[in-house]
């Protein structure tokens, strides 16, 4: 039987909704509660209640997360433009999760609150509620919610046996520790059905209508750390001495290390970015072949195309994220939101300010779920960049790789040295470090990345 709510408040939702369309906003509502089958009830009669074509529901559950593609869905199951996302359980369950077990949550509740503040910085309206119910209250209205199911292998979680987890002197700390300005708690004390959908959509009306007319607030940047940038001790004079013996030692050495990985349950994540005709496309290509194409992914990475273009910038990157014993190779990476797109003008000056500390946020999110992380920056001269950009001109089975955009960028070569290095001290972390890789002779280059 459909939830009832009043005529006025089911007409407020419908051109809300149709309002987020035709503007190309978007909305997460995160709804998070003491029991599994009251938020199953309550989040079902929410998404009755709205235009099915226009909502992305994700139920997770935050015990299932042994790589870097698992913690990151909170990201690739983001909305799009003109979409309402659901999220059924969030990292705020991690919390307790954690919490319940004693462990110490500072590291994860920072985490957590820097990947809203991403959220929020990048055009995403958050509504997080929380659906209050003492036992009392379960045990009267129980059977208006549904009934109470085992645990099984399918969707019937732990959250369907209302655990005893979410105590009230556990969990409202933890609430009032995770609200914040730009993306606060709503507290809905759980009574009759009817009341407590009422109580829902005129939260979700009120928060979304807000952020459209008024703004989403954004919180400030931080200066950023400042890490060591090792392009001040690069040595482009660096020639190798000895090409193919030591390529096939290396290459012996990089099979074995993709059998250790596959058996740790580890994963590895590298990131390629330099100056163009740097040599990027030569180290991977010597990179990879020793490596058994089962257990890694290169991934080139252009401009944003289509759905793309209709989400925050991190998303399109998490769909490659390496599973377990994984690789994934990035030619080109999420890097460029502080390099080309700033320079031409394709971010604004506060989504270059706060793209630091997402990023770094982003790779430690990687780093803590098991990932490996190295980020090579491939270095050349621009006398070298000329001398190659020549070449490929005058080679007709290599002209293809030049274009009018990398002499355009050429053009502006002292610009991004200004970007690369403020690129690099700014996310130059322990846990995700760069590597200069002087390529000014390209089989020098090659040979360091392998090694």
């Amino acid at each position: 039987m459909a939830t009832t709510i009043s005529d006025e408040l089911a007409q407020q939702l419908t051109v809300l909704q149709r309002r987020m369309v035709d503007e190309g906003r978007k909305a997460l509502v995160i709804f998070e509660g003491r029991s599994g089958r009251v938020m199953g009830r309550v989040i079902n009669e929410f998404m009755n209640l709205l235009e099915p074509r226009g909502i992305l529901y994700s139920h997770f559950i935050p015990e299932h997360v042994g790589c870097p593609r698992d913690l990151l869905r909170y990201i690739s199951r983001e909305p799009g433009d003109g979409i309402i996302g659901i999220y059924d359980r969030s990292w705020f369950s991690q919390l307790v999760a954690k919490a319940n077990n004693g462990e110490d949550i500072t590291g994860v509740t920072d985490t957590a609150m820097a990947l809203e503040r991403y959220f929020t910085n990048n055009g995403v309206i958050l509504v997080k509620i929380f659906l209050n119910m003492s036992d009392e209250a379960m045990e009267t209205l129980g059977k208006e919610f549904g009934s109470k199911h085992a645990k099984t292998n399918t969707f019937l979680t732990d959250d369907h046996i209302d655990p005893k987890k979410w105590q009230e002197k556990l969990v409202m700390p933890l609430l009032a520790r995770t609200t914040s300005v730009e993306a606060p708690w709503d507290i809905v004390d759980v009574s009759r059905l009817d009341a407590t959908m009422s109580t829902v959509v005129h939260t979700f009306v009120s928060r979304v209508t807000h952020a459209i007319e008024f703004g989403i607030p954004v919180t400030p940047a931080l200066p950023s750390p400042s890490f060591p940038n090792p392009r001040r001790d690069e040595d482009l004079t660096q020639t190798a001495k000895s090409y193919k013996g030591e390529l096939e030692a290396l290459s012996k050495q990089v099979a074995e290390m993709q059998m250790r990985l596959a058996a740790s349950g580890r994963s590895l994540v590298l990131v390629f970015e330099g100056w163009d005709a740097a040599g990027k496309g030569g180290s991977i290509k010597r990179l990879v072949r020793a490596m058994n194409p089962r257990g890694y992914y290169v991934r080139p990475v252009a401009a944003p195309v289509s759905d793309e273009k209709l989400h925050t910038y991190l998303w399109r990157f998490t769909y490659n994220l390496p599973k377990e014993g994984h690789v994934t190779v990035y030619d080109r990476s999420w890097y460029g939101r502080m390099m080309v797109e700033p320079i031409e003008g394709l971010c604004t000056e506060s989504e270059y300010a706060h793209a630091a500390e997402e990023i770094r946020a982003f790779e430690k999110q990687i780093h803590d779920s098991g990932g490996i992380v190295i980020k090579f920056w491939m270095e050349i001269s621009a006398e070298e960049q000329l001398a190659r950009f020549q070449a490929r001109q005058d080679n007709p089975y290599k002209e293809w790789k030049i274009t009018d955009e990398d002499w355009r960028n050429r053009e502006k070569w002292d610009v991004y040295n200004r970007y690369v290095d403020a690129m690099i001290e700014s996310t130059n972390t322990p846990y995700a470090p760069w590597v200069v890789v002087e390529s000014e002779d390209k089989k020098f280059g090659r040979l360091k990345v392998l090694r």
